[in-house]
């Protein structure tokens, strides 16, 4: 095994770029296809060649940003905007119905600059259309992987959220509604919340939410307060399924439960009974919304600014119905139907205005591009890969990799998420040998940036197990692996958190309830709940000493 000293350091982006290490492999650098030719124009060429040709182009873009853990991701990058921009010039770009969406008007000025230039402009941007479109294919394909053989669309909203909360562990920052002593850092973009791995509860809703899109299943945010006098506070994501509103609670990391404690509770039925909204008091502390709250919500519209533009509305038609991704969002008409679906059918609708001001962040405040970069930094570990005599050497960059193909559902296998995590667990020694190829200034950097790798790539295994039902593997990797090796990792409560669950479901209940009433994170008294429902049905089972009651006759 050879190191090489290939380090670099990204002025100005907050992080130092890793080494490369030469490992046993097989398989050259890919490359995606060749570009497409466009067509001359509409007149040049016959209306079903031109068809074909649009269709082509779609299917290349697409192509270019669905296999980034094979492709090299610059040239994956400027051979999607290469294809977008010749397909806006097709037939298939026209868009002769499409207006600027009334609700965008809901949102603050302060964030919507130039929006309506923004919105009509035909031709795609090079870098954040691009990273739009590679956020909805991830999305799509979670959404695929995670419902598995649900039918139903309750149960795929329910299976869509346990993969949200488990998935992204929770944090605080940024907060629901950010305020000048409370601004948040943590402010990123769809895809970079997936990468990570962490999300506080406004980020998990808004995961949620494009997921339940991505299954063609309506959901909003629903708030207190009235939008139009800028009262509205955020509340939490719900799912409009048959005409009703099914509540899921992000920052407890559960459904609500529906009357008596089972199902899901929906709106109409929170409003009525008030003991539902009730049961998620924990101790001394009370729910802080009530029945009286819940009927009279507003409905709050998710929708980044990309979703309502006129490019990815027409793109948005054939790349639906073509690929299974959904890149534009009807907020007017999904506003309707989820106000139909409140018990105060007058509910005010309006854009909710996180994704904006996400996206406003990321324009204004070079502290929140440092702080992401700072976050991902272990996604940009690369290792050579050497695939034999007079073969290419291939650049691989493990924990990236792993990522990508666990959105995919692409789990087992030599080219699976599994053995790239593997792979982004190295050895102490080759640890030791990276770090004697770098300056010594730079040494202990580096040496983080390796054991966060390590630490991430371990309790990510954990999760895959645990969502794969392998819950002892499962217990291994966040127990063992995780907890006890690394007891302060960014980690410890979503670890115990989820080890609560896989300790449950082999039976291990006083165990489970321990670990989860330990979770000193915002999602605690979610953990708490459960470990007071894991006692009550531990209490509710016969003892197996206890004599089964003599048969009658």
């Amino acid at each position: 095994m050879t190191v090489h000293a290939m380090f670099e350091t990204i002025v100005g982006r907050g992080v130092i770029a890793v080494a490369i290490i030469t490992l046993a492999g097989c398989g050259g650098r890919s490359t995606p296809p060749a570009p497409v030719a466009s067509s001359a124009g509409p007149s040049a060429v016959p209306r079903g060649s031109a068809r074909i040709a649009s269709e082509k182009l779609m299917a290349g873009a697409l192509a270019a940003v669905s296999r980034l853990d094979d492709f090299d991701e610059q040239r994956a990058f400027e051979q999607a905007f290469e294809r977008l921009n010749q397909w806006s010039h097709s037939p298939a770009a026209e868009a002769p119905d499409w207006r600027v969406d009334p609700l965008v008007s809901t949102v603050r000025e302060a964030l919507r600059p130039d929006v309506e230039t923004m919105l009509e402009r035909p031709s795609f941007e090079a870098g954040s259309d691009v990273a739009f479109l590679r956020d909805r294919r991830w999305l799509a394909d979670i959404a695929s992987a995670a419902r598995g053989e649900a039918t139903d669309d309750l149960e795929t909203a329910r299976r869509l959220f346990e993969w949200t909360v488990q998935s992204l562990a929770i944090t605080g920052d940024p907060p629901m509604v950010p305020t000048a002593d409370n601004p948040g850092t943590r402010w990123l973009m769809l895809g970079e919340m997936l990468l990570s791995g962490r999300g506080s509860a406004a980020q998990r809703s808004w995961v949620f939410l494009e997921l339940l899109r991505q299954a063609g299943i309506d959901g909003v945010m629903l708030a207190t307060g009235d939008p139009s006098s800028g009262t509205a506070r955020p509340w939490l994501p719900a799912a409009i399924i048959g005409g009703e509103a099914y509540l899921f609670e992000p920052t407890y990391g559960m459904p609500v439960p529906g009357t008596d404690g089972v199902g899901v509770a929906t709106v109409r039925q929170a409003a009525a009974d008030g003991a539902i909204l009730d049961g998620l008091s924990v101790g001394d502390r009370g729910y802080p919304v009530k029945a009286s709250d819940a009927g009279r919500l507003a409905v709050l519209v998710a929708a980044e600014p990309r979703s309502l533009s006129r490019r990815m509305v027409a793109f948005d038609k054939a790349c639906r119905s073509a690929h299974g991704v959904r890149l534009a969002v009807d907020a007017s008409g999904i506003g309707r139907r989820a106000a139909e679906s409140l018990p105060n059918a007058d509910a005010a609708v309006a854009l909710w205005e996180f994704p904006w001001e996400t996206a406003s962040r990321r324009v204004r405040d070079p502290a929140v591009e440092a702080t992401v970069r700072r976050e991902l930094a272990p996604l940009a570990i690369t290792f050579t890969e050497a695939a034999g005599p007079g073969q290419p050497v291939r650049l691989v960059r493990p924990l990236y990799t792993a990522r990508v193909r666990d959105f995919r559902g692409d789990l087992d296998g030599p080219a699976g998420a599994k053995a790239a995590y593997l792979a982004a667990r190295p050895s102490k020694g080759v640890i030791q040998q990276a770090l004697q190829e770098v300056p010594p200034e730079q040494a202990a950097t580096v040496d983080r940036l390796y054991r966060r790798m390590k630490e991430d790539a371990t309790y990510w295994l954990g999760l895959v197990m645990l969502r794969e039902g392998h819950a002892e593997a499962a217990i291994d990797y966040l127990q063992r692996m995780t907890l006890e090796v690394s007891p302060d990792s960014q980690w410890t409560d979503a670890a115990r958190a989820n080890l609560g669950r896989a300790l449950a479901r082999v039976g291990r209940t006083e165990e489970a309830v321990k670990v989860l009433r330990e979770d000193g994170s915002p999602q605690r008294y979610g953990s708490r709940l459960l470990a007071d429902r894991l006692e009550r049905d531990a209490a509710d089972r016969p003892s197996p000493t206890e004599e089964p009651p003599a048969p009658t006759r």
